[in-house]
């Protein structure tokens, strides 16, 4: 018995050792609120480390038409928007990026939301990573502002 009194010991010896390095290795969540990117691109500017997010453009937006004929004949009509992310990252690494946007009335409701993960690839000054965000054709007109999360993974 006295030769197991200083297993537990050495096993959390053994744990710490290989959680160090994973536990000095941090990430970032950053936040911003931007304007609806709706017929120009939007400059977003969140940056981590050497890279950032440039700005959001979105496509296939809903047109006045779209939405009379959502008003008149289909309230629950939907569209499918492309959010379309530009960066650069400068560094020699590429960094583990989880991206997401929800489009808010002025009152703060949320009206759409949408995200991927993704990579942004080293060495590049101006790539994309671009996502569908399903949003009802009525609310569209509504969307006052965009919420941009970018959870930077390491």
């Amino acid at each position: 018995m006295v030769r197991f009194r200083f297993a537990p010991l050495l096993a959390l010896s053994a744990l710490l050792l290989l959680a160090g390095p994973a536990a000095a290795q941090k990430g970032a969540l950053l936040e911003k609120t931007i304007d609806v990117p709706r017929d120009t691109k939007i400059a977003v500017d969140i940056a981590y480390e050497k890279s950032a997010l440039l700005s959001v453009e979105s496509v296939n937006d809903p047109k006045a038409r779209d939405i009379e004929t959502a008003k008149e004949s289909d309230p629950k009509d939907a569209t499918f928007l492309l959010m379309r992310f530009h960066y650069k990252n400068e560094d020699y690494v590429s960094h583990k990026v989880k991206l997401r946007a929800v489009l808010l009335d002025a009152n703060d409701a949320v009206l759409a939301e949408g995200g991927r993960s993704g990579t942004l690839d080293a060495n590049q000054t101006d790539d994309t990573l671009t996502f569908p965000m399903k949003v009802k054709t009525l609310d569209w007109p509504n969307a006052a502002k965009m919420k941009v999360i970018a959870t930077f993974l390491k």
